[in-house]
C-alpha cells in the first residue's frame, strides 16, 4: 500500500498563517510536528531572528530554518564532530537555489511575496525543498531493487506513477476515457499488471484504472506495453485532471448525454490543455441530472443535466390533487390562489413534466447548471451554481474553458479553484465567466510563465 502522510508544507503553512509565525520560525515548528523532533514550543525563537532574511532581506529565513532542522536532525552532539551535516547544509541550500530561484530574502521577496499572503508561498516552497532533501536522505534500498531518489520519484510521479514507500514499486495510474476501457485496452492493462506488476489492479475515484507495484526500473516497458494500445499514464499534478461523469444515457433520470460531453472535455481540456500549469489540480464531473451520483458540485467546476419545466398556466386548473405537485421528488411545487408555482429550489429534474392530465407541464427545457468551486478533503466546499441555465453544449464548453483560463490567471500559486473565488469574489467570478473577455485573451494567458511549481502533492 502507498502509505499517506501530512505533508510538511501544510503544517508550515498553518503555523505561518494561522499562528503568526515567521518564515523561519513555521519551517523549524513544522519539522519537529512532522518528524517529531522533541523540540519545545520555546525552541523557535532561538531561529526567530533569521526571518526576513535576519532583517535585512539577506538570506532567506524559511532556508535558515531549513538548516537548523538539519542541525536538529544529526546524530552528532556537536556539529564540527558530524561527518555529513556540513555537505547536507550546502547540499540543501544548493536544492533550495535550483528550486526557488534564489537564496536571498529580497530576491523571493521581489519573486513570491503578495499582499494578502505575505510570504506564504516562499514558505510552502521550502518546506517541500525541505521534505524532498530529508525523505531522499531517510529512504532506505528496497530488497528488491535500487531505491529511487528523491528527484526520480517526483519525476515519474508527474507521468502517473505513485511511489509506495520503503520500496522501489510504484502503483501505475492509467487514463481512461470517464471509466470506459476498450476489450483490447482490458487485454493489454492486465498483460502490462502481469508483465511488470503483481497482477492486480484497482479504480480510483476518478475512474482511471491503477496496476500495482511496478518496479522503477521497468516504467518504461510498462508505458511502452500499454501504449501499444493507445493507452497513456498521467492524471497528476497541478493541471486539469481526468473527467468523470455519470452514466447518464443509461440511466432512467438521465437528462443529458453525459459520456459524450465529458468525451468532449476530455479531449479538449484534458488532453488539450495537458501541458498547461495551474495553481493546483482542477477536476471536472459531469452528471446527467440533479440526483449528483458523481457529485458535481464537490468538483472545481461540475455540470448537472437539467430539464426546467413549462407552465401553461391556462392549462392549469389547480387541482386540489395536483399530479405535478405528488410527483416532486423535493416537494418545491405547490398549488397557490388556485395556480401551480414551482419554487425557488426547484432543482429542474423533470420528474413532474407529462404528470399533469390537462397537460399544463407537458414539456421542459433541456439544458446544463454549472457549478464552480466545489472540493472535498481535508477541506470541503459545495459548488456554486452560475445564474444562468445553460442550452447550448458549446456556451458550457466555453464556459469549461473560461474557468480554466481564470485559475491559471488569477489563482496564486497553491490554492484551490474554490480559495481563488472566495478571494475574488463569486460575483465577480461569475461576471467573467459569462464574458467573453478571457477567451479573448487566451494566448496571452497560457503563454504566462506562472505556476511553475504548481501545488498539488498528489
Amino acid at each position: 500500500m502507498c502509505e499517506v502522510v501530512i505533508m510538511l508544507k501544510e503544517k508550515a503553512s498553518q503555523y505561518y498563517q494561522q499562528e503568526n509565525r515567521n518564515c523561519a520560525e513555521a519551517i523549524l515548528l513544522a519539522a519537529n510536528d512532522v518528524w517529531q523532533l522533541g523540540l519545545s514550543a520555546d525552541s523557535a525563537r532561538l531561529i526567530g531572528g533569521f526571518g526576513g532574511g535576519m532583517g535585512c532581506g539577506s538570506t532567506c529565513g524559511a532556508l535558515a530554518g531549513a538548516i537548523a532542522v538539519l542541525g536538529v536532525m544529526d546524530p552528532a552532539k556537536k556539529a564540527h564532530e558530524s561527518e555529513t551535516l556540513k555537505a547536507d547544509c550546502a547540499a540543501l541550500t544548493a536544492l533550495f537555489n535550483q528550486k526557488l530561484g534564489s537564496t536571498l530574502c529580497d530576491d523571493l521577496t521581489a519573486k513570491y511575496r503578495t499582499e494578502q499572503d505575505r510570504c506564504l508561498a516562499t514558505v510552502q516552497l521550502a518546506a517541500q525543498v525541505l521534505e524532498e532533501f530529508v525523505q531522499a536522505k531517510k529512504a532506505p534500498v528496497s530488497k528488491n531493487g535500487e531505491m529511487p531518489t528523491a528527484e526520480q520519484i517526483k519525476e515519474v510521479k508527474a507521468l502517473g506513477f505513485l511511489h509506495c514507500k520503503g520500496t522501489d514499486k510504484f502503483n501505475a495510474r492509467i487514463i481512461t476515457r470517464n471509466g470506459k476501457i476498450t476489450a483490447p485496452e482490458a487485454q493489454a492493462i492486465l498483460s502490462a499488471a502481469q508483465l511488470y506488476g503483481n497482477g492486480e489492479i484497482a479504480f480510483t475515484t476518478r475512474l482511471t484504472v491503477e496496476v500495482q507495484q511496478v518496479s522503477y526500473k521497468n516504467i518504461e516497458a510498462f508505458r511502452a506495453e500499454v501504449g501499444k494500445a493507445g493507452l497513456m499514464t498521467g492524471g497528476t499534478g497541478s493541471k486539469v485532471r481526468p473527467v468523470v461523469s455519470c452514466k447518464g444515457t443509461t440511466c432512467q433520470y438521465g437528462l443529458l448525454d453525459s459520456f459524450a460531453l465529458s468525451d468532449e472535455i476530455h479531449r479538449r481540456f484534458f488532453l488539450g490543455y495537458n501541458d498547461v500549469k495551474l495553481p493546483h489540480k482542477f477536476k471536472i464531473a459531469v452528471g446527467g441530472c440533479p440526483n449528483n451520483c458523481v457529485k458535481p458540485d464537490l468538483n472545481d467546476l461540475g455540470i448537472v443535466g437539467q430539464r426546467v419545466p413549462i407552465l401553461d398556466k391556462d392549462l392549469c386548473r389547480g387541482c386540489k390533487k395536483c399530479q405535478v405537485q405528488l410527483a416532486c421528488p423535493i416537494h418545491s411545487s405547490s398549488v397557490q390562489d388556485g395556480k401551480l408555482v414551482f419554487g425557488e429550489d426547484c432543482n429542474h429534474c423533470g420528474r413532474c413534466i407529462g404528470k399533469c392530465p390537462f397537460g399544463a407541464v407537458a414539456d421542459g427545457t433541456y439544458g446544463y447548471k454549472v457549478y464552480i468551486g466545489g472540493r472535498w478533503g481535508k477541506k470541503t466546499a459545495h459548488g456554486t451554481p452560475l445564474s444562468k441555465i445553460f442550452t447550448d453544449e458549446k456556451e458550457v464548453l466555453d464556459v469549461v474553458e473560461k474557468a480554466i483560463l481564470l485559475f491559471r490567471e488569477q489563482g496564486l500559486t497553491g490554492e484551490r479553484f474554490a480559495d481563488t473565488i472566495a478571494r475574488l469574489g463569486f460575483e465577480n467570478v461569475q461576471s467573467q465567466l459569462l464574458a467573453n473577455d478571457l477567451l479573448d485573451r487566451k494566448t496571452e494567458i497560457l503563454g504566462a510563465q506562472v505556476h511553475l511549481v504548481g501545488g498539488a502533492t498528489c
